[in-house]
This record gives C-alpha cells, sequence and structure tokens, in this order.
C-alpha cells in the first residue's frame, strides 16, 4: 500500500480525479492526517482514503473524494466534455458505486451533485454556485445533514428525508451562498446506485432547482466531522448517456 497525505494531492484514474480534499482543516483541534491511498487487489490497482481527526466540528473537517465534471470550486479542464451538462438535457445520469470503509467517529458518505446558473468552464467560479445537491448514504456518530428536513420523498423506490438549508457558504470566503440540499437514506448503503436523473427531474418538478441551470460536477466521499476511518473504492462508475 502507498500513500499520498498531502493536502489537495490529486490522482486522475480516467475520468474520475481523487483529490485529499482538506478544505475545513484550519479547524482541526489538534494533530491531524488525511491521504489518499492505493493498493494492488488480485492485479488490479485499488484506492482509496483514510484520515484522522481528533475532537468534533458539525461544519466538517474534510471531504477527501472523487470528483467527475468541472468543479466550481478548482476549476481546471473538465474531466468529460459533456459536463457542464444542462439539467433540462439530462437523461440517464447514475452513480454507481460500491465502497469497504473501517471508521469510527463521526462522518458521512456524501456523493453530491454541484449546480452552477451558467455553463462554467476555465478558472475556478464558485459565485456562479445555486444548488449542493447531497445524497447521506451513510451517517455515523453527531454527524446530521444542515438545515431542517422540509420533505420524506420517494424516489426509486427509496424514501428519504429532504433536508434544506438557505443560504449555505462553505469556507466563508468566497462571497457566494447557495441552497444545499440532503437527501438522508433511511440507512446505510455502501453499494448501490443514486438516480441522480430522477432526483433531478422531481426537484424541477417541485420548483428547486431550475431546470435551465448546469450539472457541473459530481463528487463522491467522506464528509469527516471527526475521529478516523479508512475507505476504499471498490467500484465507482457514472453512467451518463
Amino acid at each position: 500500500m502507498t500513500a499520498d497525505c498531502k493536502p489537495f494531492a490529486t490522482v486522475t484514474d480516467g475520468a474520475y480525479r481523487y483529490e485529499n480534499n482538506t478544505w475545513g482543516s484550519d479547524k482541526a483541534q489538534g494533530a491531524w492526517e488525511q491521504c489518499l491511498l492505493e493498493r494492488q487487489v488480485n492485479g488490479k490497482t485499488e484506492r482509496g482514503w483514510s484520515w484522522n481527526f481528533p475532537g468534533f466540528d458539525p461544519s466538517v473537517f474534510s471531504y477527501p473524494e472523487i470528483i467527475f465534471g468541472w468543479k466550481p470550486w478548482s476549476g481546471g479542464p473538465t474531466s468529460d466534455p459533456r459536463f457542464p451538462l444542462k439539467v433540462a438535457d439530462v437523461k440517464t445520469l447514475r452513480l454507481h458505486y460500491e465502497v469497504e470503509t473501517d471508521a469510527s467517529g463521526n462522518y458521512n458518505l456524501a456523493p453530491e451533485v454541484w449546480l452552477t446558473r451558467t455553463k462554467g468552464s476555465g478558472e475556478a467560479n464558485p459565485k456562479i454556485l445555486s444548488a449542493e445537491i447531497m445524497f447521506w448514504v451513510e451517517s455515523a456518530g453527531r454527524a446530521r445533514p444542515a438545515g431542517s428536513v422540509i420533505d420524506k420523498p420517494t424516489i426509486d423506490g427509496t424514501t428519504y428525508e429532504l433536508w434544506k438549508l438557505d443560504g449555505a457558504a462553505g469556507d466563508g470566503k468566497s462571497g457566494t451562498s447557495w441552497q444545499l440540499f440532503s437527501l438522508k437514506s433511511p440507512s446505510t448503503v455502501r453499494k448501490g446506485t443514486i438516480p441522480i436523473d430522477l432526483v433531478l427531474k422531481h426537484f424541477v418538478a417541485e420548483g428547486l432547482v431550475d431546470a435551465e441551470h448546469y450539472v457541473s460536477s459530481i463528487e463522491f466521499g467522506n464528509e469527516v466531522t471527526g475521529g478516523a476511518g479508512t475507505t476504499w473504492i471498490k467500484h465507482f462508475d457514472i453512467e451518463a448517456r
């Protein structure tokens, strides 16, 4: 096994970029470490990450992750020329995944979708953000979504708690805010498919997001609010057509 523990270290694997995202580490309550990992399993390369943050902070210490598309926070070239993709033009958009996690403390597994008001490209531009849609498929300890529950929709056979926070501001330094939606699964789901297309369709029908906005990036990671753990990615694939 090898490890790269530099903050914001990246590894590109096809259309997916693994990032050692330590965005909230300035709130650390002691010595901390977070790393991108790599190992060989049955002759194949397997990637993942580990974290160790003492204490607890509900506003999140870090988000080690996989990035697909164009990330408004960091910019650069898109990993897929179809993205950013207008919400109205989405036909099939599914995230298939399987993880192996060994962790204690406070964290979640929360894939997310960033929406922007205009089609971003090139340099980072968080000021065009309109919404963040998170999928809490696992939560542990005191980790909980921000905001409050506004609905309990059933989408593709799963009934979620839909949490909403108006005016999410991230690091508080970018001069922008957006609507944060969190769909909390009723149980831990470490293997499955997230029907992003059906969720977007539901949100448009409910007037929660604008069909003329853009799916900018799809991201997948653990929000760390305290404790230690390791996640290995057994399978990850985004189906877009």
